[in-house]
Formats: structure tokens, sequence, C-alpha cells
């Protein structure tokens, strides 16, 4: 199985809303999202199939081109509360859109191959994937700079340097971190999110919060007996 993915840009406004609820409650819950806005969209589009013997493709690119651009035709320069049919009885949020283009893509491709995967940036740090699964998927990107030293107590110095070279500087070196989260669970049938976002961000800001501009070792204790490469910080973010 091989697969090819090709990536398409769309430009389209929105805003989340429903009409049963006060403003009051809309702000509260939507945020600025409430308020009508626009994103410029790039969706990732994954076909999975054998080569053909003979072209030695999943899927002629020009073909794909043909069926996905068609499709965000109905989406492109509109607005999707008001221009398109898709939502009026759900929110338009990056949850629910990678959805519906999924139903639009999928039953278009040649039988010889199939949908493999979309994955829909609404800005370019965050993001939902979906694969026709039920659960829907939410990502968010973030940041954080962070000084540390690789070092382990079970070697000898000399072992350390020979293993770690410049990482096994004394004073320590930093970087700038990013951290992809992902979240995945049912779509609220309200709001149409797999998690809220602002709760997702104050979550995420308050762990890293402990490691943001600070030295790892010097900081915290998870690594004061294990070295703070990128594997065991990433588990130390997951358990906190």
């Amino acid at each position: 199985m091989v697969r090819v993915t090709r990536r398409f840009e769309f430009s389209a406004s929105h805003r989340y809303w429903r009409p049963d609820w006060s403003p009051a409650e809309n702000a509260r819950v939507f945020g600025k999202a409430a308020r009508r806005h626009g994103h410029n969209y790039r969706l990732e589009v994954t076909v999975a199939g054998e080569p053909d013997p003979t072209t030695g493709m999943v899927i002629n690119l020009t073909d794909l081109k043909a069926i996905v651009t068609g499709v965000l035709e109905q989406f492109d320069h509109k607005d999707l509360n008001d221009d398109t049919p898709y939502f009026q009885e759900q929110q338009p949020t990056t949850e629910n859109l990678v959805r519906v283009l999924w139903s639009q893509i999928a039953p278009q491709l040649p039988a010889n191959c199939r949908l493999d995967h979309l994955r829909l940036y609404e800005q370019a740090d965050l993001w939902s994937d979906y694969a026709g699964q039920v659960e829907g998927t939410f990502s968010r990107r973030y940041q954080f700079s962070a000084a540390h030293r690789l070092h382990t107590p079970a070697l000898s110095d000399e072992a350390n340097r020979a293993l770690y070279g410049k990482c096994n500087n004394p004073n320590g070196h930093g970087h700038d971190y990013r951290l992809e989260v992902t979240v995945a669970g049912a779509l609220d049938p309200a709001t149409g999110m797999v998690t809220d976002l602002a709760t997702l961000d104050r979550e995420v800001l308050a762990v890293l919060e402990r490691f943001d501009h600070h030295h790892l070792e010097r900081k915290l204790p998870e690594f004061a007996d294990c070295p703070s490469t990128g594997e065991h910080l990433l588990q130390v973010l997951w358990e906190a």
C-alpha cells in the first residue's frame, strides 16, 4: 500500500453561533469565534492504494486536483454559515468541516484507491485530522524555550562526553521547543468541538510554564536522575 498526499488551499469566513443561546452565552462559550471572521485554510489530502503497473501512480494527481478543487469550490471565498448548506444544524468548526470535506471527496475517488486521511489547518498552529473514524481530533501547536544539558549519572564524565558530544556542555545549551497536542473524542453536539480551545490553551500553558525559560535539570526534579532528552521530556509532558 502506497500513500500520496497533495495540499490544497481555500479561504472562507465563519462564526460559531447558536441562535438558541443568548449573545452573552455565545460569547462566553465561543469567545472571539462568535464574531464573523475568516481563515486561509490548508487541506492535506492523502490517498492510498497500489500504484498502477502502467503509470506508476496511485492516482493521477491531475485527477485528484480536479476532484478536490471541485469540492472546495463550494467553500472557497464563501461564508460557511450562510453560503453553504452544511452548517445549518452544526457549527462550522474545524472538526466538523473536515468531516464534510471527507464526505464530499471520498465518493469521487476512482475504485482502485481510497481516501486515507485528511488534515485541515484552520491556522498554522491549529488543525484537525480525519480518517473516517467516529471520534474527532483537534490539534494545537505550542512553543516554549528552555536550556538543558544531556548528562546521565549512570555514566562517567568521559563516557557522557563521548555519548552526548556538545550537548554535554557543563553550562548547558538551549532550544525553542515545539509541542503538538492532539485531543481525541466525541464531538460535542452543541459546540461541534472535541475540546474547548480556551480550556485547552489554559491547561497546556499552565504545564509549559514550569518548563518555559528555565534550565530543565536545575528547575525540574524529573530530570535530576535522567537525561533531558526529547524522549524523556515528552514523557514528562505527557504525565503532567
